[in-house]
């Protein structure tokens, strides 16, 4: 079987549409002066006094339509900004995840044996009986080859894969959408509350597949048995529960926990006469943690993230003073790396 690696990014649209803004601004910028004039006269009031009027409302117009563009242009660099961060870390984990490949040390045998399991399976399927025996056949002797050679052989890997699942609201956000569950839950709107509560995860996966090697060998040999014997579908059915015997180990690397770092690791390059610019990131990375709070990701390692947060803080203040963070943010990226390990190391089936 094939190493699998997927990478389901589940993402909102980036990009905002100005063309519909500059609609709007043709709307808004309509009514000239002369018009806003001619219409305050009809109304009996003094032409000096009408124009004036009339320039304010449009000065006002075009400020408002400005920051209206402004706040436009912000919020889709942030997007983008976001976007591209987010394939950097992911890219960035990935390749630490698959330099600690495990599936290198799974025999062969195992692997082909596995592969020709399934394709048996498929062939009891399709009514192919000869070469489903056939391919037990094959599967129990390379089965036999690897215990031969290590008859320890117990949970091997067989497959890895990596999911991802995003969401982009803000610590407000999570919190709007917590006390709306709460709400609901006290109400018994159980069902409610889990469709609110379901998106609520940001986090990259790590799966790996093991196949228990005591036990799914034998499974092989039965259903080769049962195929000899005219049992078809009984064959089938045991493979289909051998095939449920199969671990799978999920280890969880939470988002925000990833883009705090790179968003602090970046703040440390930056020179001095950036000290804005800095600043923002911290800020930022400290927005992270709290996502990270409110997700539900923080309980193993509470002490660990409070332990980030405060020295984040504490950089915050030696930047508006000495301006020497520099040890600061090597003993962040010291505390980084510390609940790094930890994350990694967590498992659940």
């Amino acid at each position: 079987m094939k190493k699998r690696m997927t990478l389901s990014i589940v993402t909102s649209a980036l990009l905002l549409g100005l063309g519909a803004m500059s609609l709007q601004a043709a709307e808004a910028m309509k009514d000239t002066v002369a018009q806003k004039e001619a219409q305050a006269l009809q109304k009996n009031g003094v032409p000096g006094e009408a124009a004036a009027k009339a320039k304010v409302e449009e000065t006002q117009e075009k400020t408002l339509f400005e920051g209206k563009m402004d706040l436009a242009k912000f919020n889709q660099e942030a997007r983008l900004d976001r976007m591209q961060r987010l394939e950097r870390i992911f890219r960035r984990e990935a390749a630490f995840h698959s330099q600690k490949d495990l599936l290198k040390n799974t025999p062969k045998e195992v692997m082909e044996a596995l592969q020709m399991t399934a394709r048996a399976a498929q062939d009891i399927r399709a009514n192919k009986l000869d070469q489903a025996a056939k391919d037990l056949e094959i599967a129990s002797k390379d089965f036999d080859k690897a215990l031969k050679a290590n008859p320890k052989l117990d949970l091997l890997p067989v497959a890895q894969e990596i999911r991802i699942q995003t969401f982009a609201g803000n610590s407000k956000v999570i919190e709007k959408a917590l006390k709306t569950a709460d709400e609901l839950i006290k109400k018994h709107a159980t069902q409610d509350a889990r469709e609110i509560l379901i998106p609520l995860k940001d986090e990259m996966d790590f799966t790996v597949q093991f196949l228990p090697m005591k036990t799914y060998p034998l499974v092989t040999k039965k259903a080769a048995e049962l195929l000899k014997a005219g049992k078809a579908k009984e064959a089938l059915a045991v493979l289909s529960q051998g095939f449920g015997t199969i671990v799978g180990v999920t280890n969880v690397v939470p988002v925000p926990l990833m883009l705090a770092q790179d968003m602090t690791m970046e703040a440390s390059k930056l020179a001095k006469e950036k000290k804005k610019e800095a600043l923002k990131l911290l800020a930022a990375a400290k927005e992270e943690l709290k996502r990270a709070e409110l997700l539900g990701y923080t309980q193993k390692h509470s002490p660990e993230y409070k332990a980030i947060n405060t020295q984040i803080e504490a950089i915050e203040k030696e930047i508006g003073g000495k301006n020497e963070p520099a040890k600061l943010y090597k003993d962040l990226q010291s505390k980084f790396d510390t609940l790094f390990k930890k994350v990694r190391e967590d498992k659940k089936q």
